[in-house]
């Protein structure tokens, strides 16, 4: 859920270089918590993590989209 936002958000500034720094601030987060843990970490979490991140992304553009097309309509 945390992706999710962090994903609808930066869609929101509608910059490349926001999308890059969230989506790598994602991976380095999980990174250093692999690292600071003292059990196994699943890459399936991180996966998630960026699929959900990605949806977030992309929710707001779909959103867009289908508010035009019923405009037009």
């Amino acid at each position: 859920m945390t992706a999710f936002t962090v994903g609808f958000l930066a869609a929101g500034l509608r910059s490349a270089l926001s999308y890059v720094l969230a989506g790598g601030l994602i991976v380095a987060a999980f990174a250093l918590a692999a690292l600071f843990s003292a059990g196994a970490v699943s890459p399936l979490a991180l996966a998630l993590a960026l699929l959900a991140y990605n949806a977030g992304i992309a929710a707001p553009v779909f959103a867009a989209f289908i508010l035009a097309r019923s405009r037009q309509a």
